[in-house]
């Protein structure tokens, strides 16, 4: 018998949809398969939980106060699962106890001084439980009674812990063992099969049971005994996986569609957050669980809260009335982007000392701005009749082309340097696809991804440093810097797509990324921390400008109005 991977497979079929990365002029906003509200207004500083000899593939389990995380991984070459626990930026692997050949879960942990963790292993055809003393490194094996398997799934600061246990060809049952007593079975509903997979220190247990057809609810058990359903609206399936110290659940639901939504949920109320599972979280308001990245892995995530103080941006009705974007911050906090008109029409937007202005190449039909130095030397492109860009540096109140290399048909100026150096991109008539330049006097240096089906432009810092967007085999958008020599990838933990746009003399970046259930956010990189984060009460943000004291620009709607474009500054 066996007690099922945790979380809950992912059945999603649907593919990502592919940014048009080349339309500068519309934004493009992706619905989510699932009508369920977003998660809004809050940050957290991600983590990829890649643990060193695995597949890419790992399910984080369980988090405590200090982020210390317990998971499980698929090692590389090896069809069992392993355990691991994640302290400080370093991974320890769980081989079980001494004498077993090391197919072991690492299934929750807890917050007290001495940490321990808790999960199970496989021996022969059977799984027993175990507590693992993280500080000696000392195995203790739990079977429950004379049955055929056993697991821990969670342990609280007092001792106490919970998990399931069954007899081959039986239902699985739940059990709860406090102050060091006798285990209390107990089914989630009737004599259903039974998970249990979490408990917090006031020993209230939550986990999921599964009805005559075969599908999951989630259940809470308080302390008292009390045993009440919780599935999340709509949902065909609900599965709960964690609860800490104020009674706040994690779990991942699934819809109709086989969709995969995690979520969070406390006082009545559910939480959508943007990832396919929600499997723990801390009394801080971190969790971890799994998310579908560029790659398609199932690839496990820690996130911790992190603030951002952001502020709408005021500009005139008359600009902002229907359409406008800022893709560009200069070191002066002057912005540059563009806005629209009654008719649709684009033109250039420069904001400057809280003053809006109109920039329009009198050689193009529509106008879009997309970035600026501290000289205000302005790059950007500029549509013809047939919707094509050509783009262009503006300064002193003259326009001068930059139409790419001899073999481009239009072209984007993307970026501008303090040195003059511009950043663009062309669509070539020898294989009619998008590669990327730098410009600097008069000679082109052409980049291009290796594989890659288009490479686009965003920003370019003062060391020369381009970022690119680029498009995969399977039609997903990866980003990466170009520094001189290599191209390095920046793809954001949890994100489907990535589009960096611009990017600081010190290497700070900022995206409009894409999840894997189609929500869009703002995204930073600084140093090796990646952030995500969305505007206060907003949906569909995203980040696209950011210069080199931290100030950020970009772009967000409101949940009742999602096609209506605001825009925003503000820093970390």
């Amino acid at each position: 018998m066996g007690f099922g991977p945790i979380p809950a497979k992912n059945e999603q079929s649907s593919p990502m949809q592919r940014h048009g990365l080349s339309a500068l002029l519309v934004p493009v906003f992706l619905l989510a398969m699932f009508g369920a509200p977003r998660a809004s207004g809050q940050g957290f500083r991600m983590t990829a939980l890649n643990v060193p000899g695995s597949t890419g593939e790992s399910s984080p389990t369980g988090i405590n106060t200090s982020g210390e995380v317990s998971g499980t991984f698929t090692p590389k070459g090896d069809p069992y699962l392993k355990g691991f626990i994640y302290s400080g930026g370093k991974y320890t692997i769980l081989s079980g106890p001494a004498g077993t050949d090391g197919r072991v879960r690492a299934l929750g942990i807890n917050s007290a001084t001495k940490t321990v963790v808790v999960g199970d292993y496989l021996a022969g055809d059977r799984y027993h439980g175990y507590t693992y003393m993280v500080e000696s490194g000392k195995y203790t094996t739990f079977d429950y009674n004379d049955t055929d398997s056993s697991a821990i799934f969670g342990i609280n600061d007092n001792g106490d812990f919970a998990g399931t246990f069954g007899h081959a060809g039986a239902a699985q049952e739940g059990f709860l063992v406090t102050k060091g007593g006798a285990p209390v079975p107990f089914y989630g509903n009737g004599t259903a099969n039974t998970y249990v997979y979490a408990i917090n220190n006031s020993d209230d247990v939550v986990g999921d049971y599964y009805d005559s057809k075969g599908l999951s609810h989630g259940f809470l058990r308080a302390a008292s005994g009390k045993i009440t359903t919780i599935d999340y609206p709509g949902a065909a399936q609900t599965y709960l996986y964690g609860i800490n110290a104020s009674g706040e659940i994690a779990g991942t639901c699934i819809t109709s569609r086989g969709a995969d939504y995690g979520f969070t949920y406390a006082k009545g109320t559910f939480t959508v957050r943007d990832f396919a599972t929600v499997n723990g979280l801390n009394a801080a308001g971190a969790f971890v669980g799994t998310y579908f990245g560029v790659d398609g892995a199932a690839t496990g995530y820690m996130a911790v809260p992190q603030t951002f103080a952001l502020s709408r941006v005021a500009i005139p009705a008359s600009y902002g009335q229907y359409w406008s974007i800022i893709y560009a911050v200069n070191n002066a906090g002057v912005m540059v982007g563009g806005w629209n008109d009654a008719s649709g029409n684009t033109h250039g937007l420069m904001i400057s000392d809280g003053r809006a202005s109109t920039i329009d190449d009198p050689d193009g039909v529509q106008t879009v701005l997309l970035g600026v130095n501290s000289a205000n030397q302005i790059v950007g492109s500029a549509y013809d009749t047939q919707g094509n860009p050509h783009g262009f540096l503006y300064e002193d109140g003259k326009f001068t082309s930059i139409p790419g290399p001899s073999d481009a048909l239009y072209s984007n100026a993307t970026g501008i340097n303090e040195a003059g150096w511009i950043a663009g991109d062309y669509y070539a008539s020898t294989d009619k696809t998008f590669h990327a330049f730098i410009l600097e006097g008069k000679s082109y240096k052409l980049l291009t991804v290796a594989g890659s089906y288009g490479t686009y432009t965003g920003g370019i810092n003062n060391a020369g440093t381009v970022v690119v967007s680029w498009v995969d085999a399977d039609a997903q958008v990866r980003s990466s810097i170009y520094d001189g020599s290599a191209y390095v990838p920046i793809d954001v933990p949890g994100a489907a797509q990535n589009i960096a746009w611009s990017i600081t003399t010190a290497g700070d970046i900022v995206y409009r990324i894409l999840d894997w259930n189609g929500n869009e956010h703002a995204a930073m990189k600084k140093g090796n921390d990646y952030y995500v984060f969305d505007y206060p009460g907003g949906v569909n943000s995203g980040a696209l400008g950011i210069n080199d004291h931290g100030k950020i620009a970009g772009f967000y709607s409101l949940p009742a109005k999602p096609n209506v474009q605001l825009l925003f500054e503000g820093t970390e």
